[in-house]
């Protein structure tokens, strides 16, 4: 599977080896949320104190979503942009992890409520190749319904693949040249790139850790939409299968 990607530089774009922190942000007609949101990533980002690149991944946006990006270029010369033909989450996840400069990689929605995971995800990546940011150690305040569906789909990820994590969906902090290596041949589509990273993570022999987040809807959920399920459940059940048949 080829993938079209187009990767957009700032001329002050910082060599990799300066770069502690890459924040990869996914995102699809965006227009509403971006502006905003960004300034509160970047003053967050500032007060860490440590050098970092944001690295939004458009992915097939139809809105203003890209318009606003540049917009935002222009202001902040530590913002990359990857662009992608078609909307997948997955898709977008793998590609801004491959495209990041920094010695660690956090990955977040745009629709963040919990920045101070960022902070405790950062400070658990100094002893941990994978960091999953877990609304099960935290607080969950979605809907009854994505808590369900949650707890569904972690419940067989743990009897399928052994894995012991408390949650293996959301957002995730890496040590970044590793999983760099173990992503390359990852071509996965929705919600299942996080899977394939830990069953990976685990055949690697690497450390995985959790930190909690706290999450709450601050719009509907694109995801957890009733009409979407069956594809969902589809998509899941494939890619369980071809997890199996490689191995994991």
């Amino acid at each position: 599977m080829t993938t079209n990607v187009i990767l957009i530089n700032n001329k002050g774009d910082a060599k990799k080896e300066e770069l502690v922190l890459t924040s990869v942000v996914p995102v699809h007609n965006e227009e509403q949320l971006l502006e905003e949101q960004t300034s509160k990533l970047v003053e967050y980002l500032l007060k860490l104190g440590k050098k970092f690149e944001i690295l939004f991944v458009e992915n097939g946006s139809s809105d203003a979503t890209l318009r606003v990006i540049n917009n935002l270029r222009k202001r902040f010369d530590f913002i990359r942009l990857v662009q992608l033909e078609k909307a997948d989450y997955s898709t977008a996840v793998i590609e801004g992890i491959k495209a990041a400069k920094g010695k660690f990689t956090i990955v977040s929605g745009i629709d963040f409520v919990d920045l101070e995971v960022i902070g405790r995800c950062f400070k658990a990546l100094q002893s941990s190749d994978i960091v999953i940011c877990s609304k099960n150690k935290g607080s969950d305040r979605r809907s009854l319904i994505s808590r369900m569906i949650n707890l569904t789909y972690n419940t067989y990820v743990r009897m399928f693949f052994d894995l012991k994590h408390s949650d293996t969906e959301g957002y995730q902090g890496y040590g970044t040249e590793k999983i760099q290596k173990i992503i390359a041949d990852v071509h996965t589509k929705a919600h299942l790139c996080n899977l394939w990273i830990l069953v990976k993570a685990k055949k690697a022999n690497l450390t995985v850790s959790e930190v909690p987040l706290i999450v709450y809807e601050k719009r509907r959920s694109k995801f957890m939409r009733i009409t979407r399920l069956p594809y969902l459940i589809a998509i899941t059940l494939v890619e369980f299968i071809k997890l199996k048949c490689k191995g994991y």
